[in-house]
């Protein structure tokens, strides 16, 4: 059996808060990170100002990929042409996918993915999703900061910092993402 002095003990007890806290910052910098979300373009589902939880995430065809309509954060320097902040934007289409959007209306392998938009109007395209790709849509169309930007275009999934998970504040928005 160990024997501890009663000088260990000390040592333990007055330093033990800061060993905590010194650890679980180390973890949560590892595995969670805080985001500002600026701007309108995934108005109604996070509005400008929100501070979100984002969840340190890795993706490639190896890894794994993310999950249809998840909510995801690309680092600004992705696409900086594009917006000056980071990207948050739905994830719509998965490596192999073809997604067309048509008359205003987002078809992802020729089944309806969203309704009928007069934003999406001007943006008739057709693009398959390739092997490491995602393709990116704003909740709000009018924002031009994802995959129908040809400046970024269907985007590498390791290029995707993580995936927003919760609201933090304003107190009176708390809760998951959706």
């Amino acid at each position: 059996m160990a024997q501890y002095s009663q000088q260990d003990i000390n040592w333990r007890r007055r330093y033990r808060p800061y060993i905590v806290a010194a650890v679980l910052a180390f973890v949560l910098t590892m595995f969670v990170a805080p985001e500002v979300n600026e701007g309108s373009g995934m108005e109604p589902a996070l509005k400008d100002g929100q501070v979100l939880v984002v969840t340190k995430t890795s993706y490639s065809a190896k890894r794994g990929e993310p999950e249809l309509g998840q909510i995801v954060v690309l680092e600004k320097t992705y696409a900086p042409e594009v917006s000056e902040d980071n990207i948050i934007s739905r994830v719509a289409g998965l490596p192999g996918d073809t997604i067309e959007i048509k008359d205003g209306t987002v078809f992802r392998n020729g089944k309806e993915y969203q309704k009928q938009s007069k934003a999406y109007a001007g943006a008739n395209m057709k693009v398959t999703v390739s092997e490491d790709d995602v393709f990116l849509l704003s909740d709000n169309p009018e924002s031009s900061a994802d995959s129908r930007n040809q400046k970024l275009g269907t985007v590498d999934m390791r290029e995707i910092k993580g995936n927003a998970k919760f609201v933090i504040w304003p107190l009176s928005d708390i809760g998951g993402v959706h």
